[in-house]
C-alpha cells in the first residue's frame, strides 16, 4: 500500500463538470482537513488526484467528495485504486494540467455571484464597478476557452498578467479566488471603452458604461465587445430598435435573447412557470424561451 501500516496511497480520477467550477481548489482545502498529502490537477477528461495518509482519513476524503463536492461541479463518476507509489511532496499540491486523451466536458459561464455584485457596488473595493469581476465561484468559463484542459494560458487571459494583489488572491487558499483561472482587477485586467462606428474611442471606464446605458436608452444598437466575444444589443422594449436590429442580422422571426436584472422584472414581462423560474435564477443564467404577457410587451 505504501506509506506505512495503516497508510494508505489513493489515485483517483473524477469526471463530469469538474473544471472551472472551483474543483481543484476544493480538494486542495478538503485534504488539508482531512491531513492528506499529494496532488491534484486538470486533465482532457476530468481531475485526476493523488492522495496519501490514513485509511480512515482517506476514506472519509473520498466519502465527502462524493457526497459534497463545489456547488457548481456535477459529478458523472468517479474512479479510485490503491497502491502504488506515495506522492512526491509532504503536503499536497495543485500540479500543472495534463493535456493527454479526450475531453468529456467543457465548464459554463457562471453568472455574477453574491459576494462578487457586493464587491462590485461596494465603493471602497479596489473592483467597484469593475465589469469583468468573477472568482472561482462565478465567471466566465466557456466563453474564453481556446483549449482544455481549462487553465488560464489556454484562455483569453492568457494576455494579462496578474498584478501583486491578484496573484496574492489566486495563491491564497484561504482567499476566494483561489485558482480563479479569469481572475483580474482594474489595474492587470481587462479594461472597458466605447468607441464610435468609426473605431475612435469617445469615452473610457465607468463614463464609457454611462454612454453607451445613454445610447440604449435612446434606441441605439450597441455592439458590446467581451472577452468571449461580440453581443449586439438594443432596448427590448423598443419595438423600432429591435426591428432594426433583426433588419441588420437578417433575422426576422427568431427569438432574440432578453436579460433582465431581476426574475421580479421578468414576471413584469412574462410568465414563467415554476420551474422556468428555477432556471432563470440557477447560477450559470441559461437562455429559457417563455411566454410574454402580451403581444405588445417587448420589441
Amino acid at each position: 500500500m505504501g506509506g506505512g501500516a495503516g497508510r494508505v496511497v489513493r489515485r483517483i480520477w473524477v469526471e463530469g463538470r469538474v473544471q472551472g467550477v472551483g474543483f481543484r481548489p476544493f480538494v486542495f482545502g478538503l485534504a488539508r482537513r482531512w491531513s492528506l498529502s499529494g496532488w491534484v490537477r486538470n486533465t482532457l477528461s476530468g481531475v485526476e488526484m493523488a492522495v496519501q495518509g490514513e485509511r480512515e482519513a482517506v476514506e472519509g476524503f473520498l466519502r465527502e467528495l462524493r457526497e459534497s463536492p463545489p456547488p457548481l461541479a456535477s459529478i458523472s463518476s468517479i474512479r479510485w485504486r490503491d497502491g502504488g507509489p506515495a506522492p512526491e511532496v509532504t503536503g499536497f499540491e495543485i500540479r500543472p494540467s495534463r493535456a493527454e486523451g479526450g475531453w468529456r466536458t467543457v465548464p459554463l459561464d457562471m453568472g455574477v455571484c453574491r459576494e462578487c455584485l457586493e464587491e462590485l457596488l461596494d465603493p471602497a473595493d479596489r473592483r467597484h464597478r469593475y465589469p469583468f469581476i468573477n472568482c472561482t465561484n462565478c465567471g466566465p468559463r466557456y466563453s474564453i476557452i481556446d483549449s482544455l484542459p481549462y487553465d488560464r494560458p489556454r484562455t483569453s487571459m492568457a494576455s494579462f498578467s496578474m498584478c501583486p494583489d491578484c496573484a496574492r488572491e489566486y495563491s491564497d487558499p484561504g482567499d476566494r479566488r483561489f485558482h480563479a483561472q479569469p481572475v483580474a482587477c482594474p489595474s492587470c485586467g481587462p479594461q472597458v471603452w466605447l468607441a464610435g462606428p468609426d473605431g475612435e474611442r469617445r469615452a473610457e471606464g465607468d463614463d464609457a458604461v454611462t454612454q453607451a446605458a445613454r445610447l440604449l436608452a435612446q434606441g441605439r444598437i450597441v455592439a458590446i465587445k467581451g472577452i468571449g466575444g461580440f453581443h449586439l444589443a438594443c432596448d427590448a422594449r423598443n419595438r423600432w430598435a429591435v426591428e432594426e436590429l433583426r433588419r441588420r442580422k437578417g433575422r426576422p422571426a427568431k427569438p432574440l435573447a432578453v436579460m433582465a436584472p431581476s426574475l421580479e422584472e421578468v414576471r413584469g414581462a412574462c410568465r414563467p412557470l415554476p420551474q422556468e423560474g428555477a432556471l432563470l435564477s440557477e447560477l450559470s443564467r441559461p437562455m429559457v424561451l417563455l411566454q410574454k404577457t402580451g403581444p405588445g410587451v417587448l420589441g
